[in-house]
């Protein structure tokens, strides 16, 4: 499993009052989805967006007509379809048996469970199966479509399909520049930009 994600604070916490914490999330592949993930069961358990973690008045479990946290993600791919989990071949495996990669804390076991219920693999075999890497993406995906239904109104995520192409801090929190010339703001950042892109460069010219 290849994800890696960067958080950056803003300059300043917004202030009571002043609406949902804005989170601006920089790639949508594996690490930026379990970024979004994460922030979905923290806003489901009630311990995002409220006045101790995040600044602001307006807590994740107190409903109304606006959502507690915001989260915009900015990439042009789907989710899970970056270098590492959008490949379509089966024949492209994960490195790490299933037993090694569940997304929920605490249930260790979740995708050995979930690849056995799928039938792509027996129980007696599930431990060590090493699965296809797309299998996982639909995984991951399931699993963060349930986390963001848990939240109810309590989280809304947008997805900018474009690419960042600059990023500033300033008093009134963080700023990304798309390619298309407008901007994203937020009150913090995540850079979950993963892998470089796959290159050919190693294969012999015929």
């Amino acid at each position: 499993m290849s994800a890696r994600s960067t958080a950056h604070p803003s300059a300043s916490a917004p202030t009571a009052g002043s609406g949902p914490l804005r989170i601006v999330v920089v790639g949508a592949g594996a690490a930026g989805s379990l970024v979004v993930f994460h922030i979905a069961r923290l806003v489901a358990a009630g311990s995002a967006g409220n006045s101790n973690t995040a600044g602001n008045s307006n807590t994740a479990g107190s409903g109304g007509d606006r959502p507690s946290v915001d989260v915009t993600v900015v990439d042009p791919l789907d989710p899970v379809s970056g270098p590492a989990f959008g490949t379509a071949d089966a024949a492209h495996l994960l490195n790490v048996p299933a037993s090694g990669m569940s997304v929920v804390p605490g249930e260790r076991f979740d995708f050995v469970t979930w690849c056995v219920d799928e039938g792509l693999t027996s129980p007696d075999d599930a431990m060590y199966f090493f699965a296809p890497r797309n299998r996982w993406a639909r995984y991951l995906r399931t699993r963060l479509d349930e986390a963001r239904a848990a939240t109810g109104d309590r989280l809304r995520v947008t997805h900018v399909r474009s690419t960042a192409t600059g990023i500033s801090v300033d008093a009134s929190g963080v700023r990304v520049t798309t390619a298309d010339g407008s901007a994203v703001v937020g009150d913090r950042l995540v850079l979950a930009t993963g892998l470089p892109g796959v290159g050919d460069g190693w294969s012999p010219c015929d």
